[in-house]
């Protein structure tokens, strides 16, 4: 069964962070996370490309539902922000 899931990232030294969902993945989550799936962002990309790989990596929450998922990092942001 496939699992969408949430996540963290982050450079602890910068205090910068990025919480993202995954929807289209192939693998169960911590199999995906940061071997075959390094994000959508191209803001994650730049910072990967400025100070290298983030040294906070971490599969936060797993679904069933691709919706739920969507819905979960949705507050999450909203909570963030």
């Amino acid at each position: 069964m496939r699992k969408y899931y949430t996540y963290r990232i982050g450079w602890t030294d910068l205090d910068l962070y990025y919480y993202g969902v995954r929807t289209g993945n192939r693998w169960q989550p911590e199999d995906d996370l940061w071997k075959y799936y390094f994000t959508s962002s191209k803001s994650v990309e730049i910072l990967r490309e400025q100070y290298g790989e983030p040294d906070i990596i971490e599969v936060r929450k797993t679904f069933n539902l691709k919706r739920h998922a969507q819905a979960w990092e949705s507050q999450v942001l909203r909570k963030m922000a």
